[in-house]
């Protein structure tokens, strides 16, 4: 963030190699030379990347869309839904511990710590 100047001449880039090179999925070596060895082409998060860079480099305040509140409602639904071992019914005292947990882990920690992928 910060660096218009670099993310302009990045998307640039992109843009002569990306469509040429039928949208790999990743590139090999630093440099980005050539195209993973087992890269999948015609790769639909390289298109929205893409395209979701250009948009935010023409309307940078469209960036907010990107960034929500954590919903703690749904977290418990989701902890229910995915515990281990396998009940239909999740106890209360099991999704407010999770609850709790994710209170004190909230997604900015989980970002900084490699959990979650960005672009910054």
């Amino acid at each position: 963030m910060g660096k218009p100047e670099l993310a302009q001449k990045a998307v640039a880039l992109a843009e002569k190699r990306l469509s040429v090179d039928q949208w790999p999925e990743y590139y090999d070596t630093r440099s980005g030379r050539f195209i993973g060895k087992q890269s999948r082409l015609f790769q639909t998060w390289t298109i929205s990347g893409f395209l979701t860079s250009k948009m935010l480099l023409e309307n940078p305040e469209k960036a907010s869309l990107l960034f929500w509140e954590e919903d703690y409602e749904l977290l418990e639904i989701c902890v229910c839904a995915l515990s281990r071992t396998g009940r239909k019914k999740c106890s209360r005292s099991a999704a407010r511990s999770q609850n709790q947990l994710a209170t004190h882990w909230p997604l900015e920690n989980m970002i900084q710590k490699g959990k979650l992928y960005t672009n910054d």
